[in-house]
């Protein structure tokens, strides 16, 4: 054989598995792009709507210490909310928000509370009836970002 003909044979091969490693590279590069965006997304939403109930909850909550429920559609909103979150929250997760939503009803049930008594309940940690929904929902967030979202 000719040696040119090697020598062309062999530029052309090297220059064919330089092509398909950058090739290959690119396509590696915008898969991990395109999972790293869509797990930011996902996070993204699940913490609107996580804030979005904690919020809710939140105002509830306060509301029970002074008032008794007098109309059941005031948890509407917070009840739409809980069931928005059932289409991507995890077990955990969705078993707190239906203890918050008990315990702030148990709220609504006691006798209004005045502000020595919501003074000593929370200093007694025992008026937080969204903690544990915030716990599982700082879990969910960790095991989704694969630790990456914070410690």
């Amino acid at each position: 054989m000719d040696s040119t003909f090697i020598t062309a044979v062999a530029a052309a091969c090297g220059s064919l598995v330089g092509a398909a490693a950058t090739s290959v590279t690119t396509w590696i590069t915008q898969r991990t792009q395109t999972v790293h965006a869509e797990r930011e997304e996902k996070l993204r939403n699940r913490e609107a709507l996580y804030g979005e109930f904690i919020t809710e909850a939140s105002r509830l909550t306060v509301e029970a210490l002074g008032h008794s429920l007098e109309r059941p559609d005031t948890f509407v909103k917070l009840y739409g909310i809980t069931d928005r979150s059932r289409l991507m929250a995890t077990g955990p997760v969705l078993d707190a928000a239906e203890a918050c939503i008990r315990q702030i009803i148990d709220l609504y049930a006691k006798p209004n509370m005045t502000v020595e008594q919501i003074r000593l309940a929370f200093e007694r940690d025992r008026l937080d009836p969204v903690r544990d929904f915030s716990v599982a929902c700082r879990k969910e967030f960790l095991q989704i970002a694969g630790g990456a979202y914070g410690a």
